[in-house]
């Protein structure tokens, strides 16, 4: 299989991509196994995370499987419309039971399904300032939910000094081609259109997700440096496609056939962050259990099984990983402070 790594569009803020796909594979399977053993799940690790030409072997080191060694709040900010639906399925609507029977906190922040970024971003700082002074934020974005998310952080110091890390799952941070494809009726509708308990806010979600605004606010914001950043892109393999996403899955691919039926691969990477891997799962599946909520759309939401729930532990405890070495690795470097 060809190298999978995307390579995003030069921007300022571009440094690298640390790749972590290896590191990210061993932890999944590591909670695959343990999953295994209820028989909760049957999918192979093979066949929920691509493996690529260019993916190095995993080190061999143990796999921590216990309590958080971390107090943080791990909170999951929704994507387009997710609002309208909210009162009945969000991103990882049952697989959090399965964090928090491990001792792990996580909320969803429903932020406007219809609304710009910078609306959100105030929503964001709001909803985040509500909590206990105590709480530690890791940030995981569904889709442009992680674009609202960095928004926030640049936007409001308060909230960033009070956030650690930013995951992007399938984030469109790049932008999507299908704002620029879509039919002006459509826009008209996506904005006017009166949709039970979803308010349309500032209308303006699309405008947000515009590939040339993206890339300009890309260009003109450097995200906070001392947040650790990580990026979960969905790749499904052409018969992983729903088939209500595959006429947009189609499209996309005129722009690179690398896509999630909403996102291109190379459009879901934060700059700088750790890449965690490519899940073959389309942009629903990765983290909407939909057929679970309403099984009658199973014909349309053919593909939308995926291990999910092995899925989000094995983010919470690869970011828990990763920060407990930034921690590590900031006392060494004030013990040979002092000790100079």
């Amino acid at each position: 299989m060809p190298a999978l790594i995307a390579k995003p569009a030069p921007r300022d803020n571009t440094i690298h991509l640390v790749d972590a796909r290896a590191r990210f594979r061993a932890i999944f399977q590591a909670v695959s196994r343990r999953y295994a053993q209820t028989k909760t799940s049957n999918w192979a690790v093979e066949s929920a995370l691509w493996v690529g030409e260019d993916e190095v072997p995993a080190l061999q080191q143990t796999v921590y499987l216990g309590a958080p060694r971390l107090d943080l709040h791990y909170v999951i900010i929704t994507g387009l419309v997710a609002d309208c639906l909210s009162h009945r399925v969000t991103p990882f609507h049952k697989e959090r039971q399965c964090l928090h029977q491990l001792g792990f906190m996580s909320s969803v922040l429903t932020v406007n399904g219809r609304a710009s970024s910078g609306y959100n971003a105030a929503l964001i700082q709001q909803v985040l300032t509500s909590f206990p002074a105590a709480h530690r934020f890791v940030l995981l974005g569904y889709s442009k939910g992680a674009v609202d998310a960095l928004h926030a952080l640049v936007t409001y110091p308060s909230i960033r000094q009070r956030t650690v890390a930013v995951v992007s799952l399938a984030g469109a941070i790049g932008g999507s081609p299908l704002v620029e494809i879509l039919p002006r009726w459509l826009k008209y509708l996506f904005v006017r259109l009166p949709l039970p308990d979803c308010h349309p806010g500032d209308g303006k979600a699309l405008d947000s997700l515009a590939r040339v605004k993206r890339r300009q606010w890309l260009s003109e914001h450097v995200l906070p440096p001392e947040l650790a950043y990580f990026s979960l892109v969905a790749l499904p393999r052409p018969e992983r496609v729903s088939r209500i996403l595959r006429f947009n899955y189609r499209q996309l691919a005129k722009y690179n056939p690398k896509n999630d039926s909403q996102v291109l691969a190379e459009d879901a990477l934060i700059p700088g962050s750790e890449l965690l891997g490519y899940v073959n799962a389309d942009h629903w599946a990765l983290t909407l259990p939909l057929t679970k909520q309403w099984p009658f759309l199973r014909f349309f939401l053919n593909k939308n099984d995926y291990p999910r729930e092995i899925l989000l532990e094995s983010i919470v405890r690869y970011v828990e990983e990763r920060l407990l070495a930034r921690i590590k690795a900031l006392d060494s470097s004030e013990d040979r402070a002092n000790q100079a």
